[in-house]
């Protein structure tokens, strides 16, 4: 056959890419193995091609991503689901739980596990959140996860370039398929009399192209793909040109039943000659379109009058049948111009997709319910409005969701309905407050307060309660937090809003363990286990964020990584990006104060370079990522502008201390930092009257006593800090570097012996210079110097700077491209990260082989053998 040769033809690399890919599983070393190219390049018969060769001696499993007006979460798992016989279903519960159960599918029986879902470039968030589940787990399984996509489709580029930087590097490969050179179209033409010359310029070697012009009579060569389908669909007969009109409404997948109904194909004539003409391709009860660019083309070459009227009549169809997901009805409801049905069933789909944790496709079907309901009275449209905004809240879009917010609070004024518009205000003031305006915010809810206090007995006023408690917990006001969320969860438990009460009492407990984290955090951790207890997953991610930042504020590690493992799941399980990456930043933190520089970085610049929303959610990801370039020497390059720029920066202490005590490390270390000292000190005063964060109050205390300012405090609140830090500031060197080393705060152990005698000091450089710490190092050798010191250490030598331990995996992957002579801009290009932080990693790796410039370093590199013969 034609179409087979053309499969065959110049793909004999990329399926054995494949047969290794799925030998190594077989080994239990997994992979992701990602087809890529632009449409009808061959992606899908390669991929089913070789899992069909396979399907006797492995496990096949096969989903797919369809086009619809907004993606399906976790759609292709559906296909999975109906073809497993009852052994896997999507979790009702949460996105995880049915991770968990594909990944029991796909390991359970006789391996390997074969899994394809095709077309990402069309998936839902939820269905790429799966692919880096699965990525983190396929390395030591028994599973190949073949995915494809289109790799020229600009709006989904920088999605699936965030999920391939999210995926460990050593179990994924990516295969770019190429088009056909013109000896194998040639090969291809050679039996049809046509030229291959003229066929290979306007086809551009893409496979499908080719095959469906060779397909036509040759009579004349169509100027396009779309002629060239259309050409070969006149030869068909009426019915069967009608059974090809019907079923070219449905993305992807074409129900055999429903396609033989719409067409009134009642012998399904049309479906086989359909078949025999090779336009559809039929598995098991469902057809299929052999290309989505065939599909396409028939779709757009109807009238338009007569797309809106089948797209009309399958909505009719399929509302009459049981099962039918929203999201397929939203899709013909919008093709045939049904506004109610749209309206309706767009709610519905937002319902299936929250039901998910799929906020962004539920935020899509919520705006378009809007859009299109122009006969919704006020009350309704502010009900929609409001839920989108606080849909949108959750997965980050704080500025679409503050619009839809204010759209809301007039309608709920139009319609006079008080509880509505406290409510409307109410959600506003988190937005405010997510986009770092915390003063805007606390006049929302205030102002939302003074409208509900006739109307006490209601649950908007139980929930803006707990707000005003929540920004109090914030603003550290714990006098007025607690007692606040008091009466939120007494008046939420009497209406039995479990949802409202949890969120109360996780401000109670927050505020309480901000004022003594040791005795706070299994309170904090009782919490989280009420939460699940009552089936409240979304409330999990705030919880544990909360906890997670207030055990690293007061450097306590103990179980701080399984805490910041599960919060960060749960997060992403339910599509909550803000809290997502609030703990990547704070997890970024705590590995800078474990002295672990690069890793912090790369967490840090994956949320800033990431799917995340701006905001106070990126501010902790900053904070860590200032301080690991300060400490190593990396230029900042105005990082801190976006948190100097938020008002909250200059009012809230556990916003102003933070970036206080970096300036601090900076002027310690010589950088121009004007008024960092006297931002210092204010921030010290301010910590000295803080109710709790006692945190904030240790830090800004230390670093004044780094940078040689006297510290007075009462003895009761020195002995309520840790010991580190007492008996830092106490300047008992000594003791302090004992307790640090004792936390695993090894940069604060050197500053502490930089205090000392002759033998503490060089100890200090040798820790300094363990950790890439050359800023600090240097510094103290100028001391060490100018008071007369010798037998100073000179510090690491060129070998010791080489070593590939001192690289991350990410900068290794720059250092050999850029050992090939790349610029950054193509080294970005082929890595997926932004050309800023490519520029960050070039100069990280300058600095750790003590280079002067790009050419240096890679020399180095290669006369260390950190670099193949190839790359020059």
């Amino acid at each position: 056959m034609r179409g087979h040769q053309t499969t065959l033809l110049e793909r004999e690399a990329p399926r054995s890419r494949l047969e290794l890919g799925l030998a190594s599983a077989r080994n239990g070393y997994g992979q992701v193995v990602s087809i890529e190219g632009e449409a009808g390049i061959g992606k899908t018969s390669l991929a089913v091609g070789f899992l069909d060769a396979h399907r006797r001696d492995a496990r096949v499993y096969v989903g797919g991503c369809e086009h619809l007006t907004t993606p399906e979460p976790l759609g292709p798992l559906r296909d999975i689901a109906r073809d497993s016989e009852g052994r896997f279903a999507l979790s009702s519960t949460s996105p995880l739980a049915t991770f968990e159960a594909l990944l029991r599918l796909l390991t359970s029986g006789r391996p390997p596990g074969l899994l394809l879902i095709e077309d990402i470039h069309w998936a839902d968030d939820a269905t790429l959140d799966l692919l880096r589940y699965l990525s983190r787990r396929v390395r030591t399984a028994p599973i190949l996860i073949v995915v494809t996509f289109r790799n020229d489709e600009p709006a989904s580029q920088s999605r699936l370039a965030a999920l391939w930087v999210d995926m460990p590097r050593d179990c994924r490969d990516r295969i770019v398929l190429e088009p056909l050179s013109a000896d194998a179209i040639a090969l291809l033409a050679g039996s049809t009399g046509r030229n291959a010359h003229e066929l290979f310029a306007l086809t551009g070697g893409n496979p499908f192209h080719v095959t469906e012009f060779l397909a036509t009579d040759g009579s004349a060569v169509p100027h396009s793909v779309r002629e060239a389908t259309l050409a070969r669909s006149l030869c068909l007969s009426a019915l069967a040109r009608r059974t090809l009109d019907c079923a070219s409404i449905f993305p992807r997948q074409i129900d055999q039943e429903m396609l033989r109904l719409l067409a009134g194909d009642q012998e399904c004539a049309g479906v086989e000659e359909c078949m025999r003409a090779g336009m559809l391709n039929s598995s098991g009860r469902t057809l299929a379109f052999r290309h989505e660019l065939a599909r396409r083309s028939v779709h757009e070459a109807m009238a338009p009058l007569r797309r809106r009227e089948l797209h009309a009549a399958a909505l009719d169809l399929l509302k009459a049948r049981e099962g039918i997901r929203a999201a397929e009805l939203v899709h013909h409801a919008q093709e045939a111009g049904a506004a109610e049905d749209l309206v309706l069933y767009s709610r519905r789909a937002a319902d299936e997709a929250d039901a998910l944790g799929a906020h962004r496709e539920s935020v899509q079907h919520l705006a378009r319910a809007v859009e299109h309901g122009h006969w919704l009275s006020d009350q309704e449209r502010a009900d929609l409005l409001e839920r989108q905004a606080e849909t949108g809240d959750e997965c980050g879009s704080f500025e679409m969701s503050l619009a839809a917010v204010t759209k809301a609070i007039d309608a709920r004024k139009r319609a006079g309905d008080v509880v509505g518009l406290g409510n409307a205000l109410r959600i506003s003031a988190r937005l405010f407050w997510h986009l770092g305006h915390p003063e805007r915010a606390e006049q929302q809810v205030q102002d939302a307060l003074d409208i509900l206090r006739e109307h006490r007995e209601t649950w908007q006023y139980a929930m803006a309660l707990s707000t005003q408690s929540q920004l109090d917990m914030l603003a550290d006001r714990n006098d007025l937090a607690i007692p606040r969320a008091l009466e939120a969860m007494a008046r939420a438990e009497a209406l039995e809003r479990w949802d409202i009460y949890l969120h109360a009492l996780t401000n109670a407990t927050t505020a309480r363990c901000s004022s003594n984290v040791a005795a706070g955090v299994p309170h904090m951790v009782s919490a989280i286990a009420e939460a699940r207890q009552r089936g409240a997953p979304d409330l999990l991610p705030r919880m544990y964020a909360n906890l997670a930042y207030m055990m690293t504020a007061d450097h306590r590690y103990e179980a701080l990584s399984d805490y910041f493992d599960e919060g960060i799941k749960v997060a992403a399980a339910r599509d909550n990006a803000p809290l997502e990456a609030y703990m990547r930043g704070t997890r970024a933190i705590a590995l800078v104060d474990l002295g672990r520089i690069q890793e912090a970085m790369c967490e840090a610049e994956f949320v800033l370079c990431g799917p995340y929303p701006h905001g106070t959610p990126r501010f902790n990801a900053i904070i860590a990522l200032a301080r690991a370039r300060i400490r190593t020497g990396v230029a900042e390059d105005g990082v801190l502008d976006e948190l100097r720029a938020m008002p909250t920066s200059g009012r809230d202490i556990m916003r102003r201390a933070p970036l206080a005590v970096v300036d601090a490390e900076a002027l310690w270390l010589g950088l121009p930092r004007p008024h960092a000292l006297d931002r210092l000190g204010a921030a010290f005063e301010t910590a000295c009257c803080a109710q709790g964060q006692r945190w904030a109050l240790a830090d800004t205390a230390l670093w004044l006593r780094i940078l040689g300012e006297p510290v007075n405090l009462p003895a009761e609140i020195m002995r309520s800090l840790r010991p580190a830090h007492r008996a830092h500031i106490e300047g008992r060197w000594r003791d302090a570097a004992t307790a640090w080393e004792a936390m695993g705060c090894t940069y604060e152990q050197a500053i502490a012996l930089s205090m000392g005698d002759d033998v503490a000091q060089v100890e200090a450089l040798a820790l300094f210079d363990r950790l890439g710490a050359t800023p600090a190092a240097a510094l103290l050798r100028r001391r060490m110097r100018a008071r007369g010191a010798r037998s100073i250490p000179r510090g690491p030598s060129a070998q010791t700077r080489a070593n590939p331990v001192g690289l991350t995996r990410r900068q290794a992957q720059v250092l050999s491209l850029l050992g090939q002579g790349l610029s950054n801009a193509v080294i970005a290009d082929r890595l997926y990260i932004s050309r800023k932080t490519t520029q960050h990693h070039v100069s990280a790796i300058i600095a750790q082989f003590g280079a002067s410039s790009r050419h240096e370093a890679a020399t180095a590199a290669r006369q260390r053998g950190l670099l193949g013969e190839h790359e020059n």
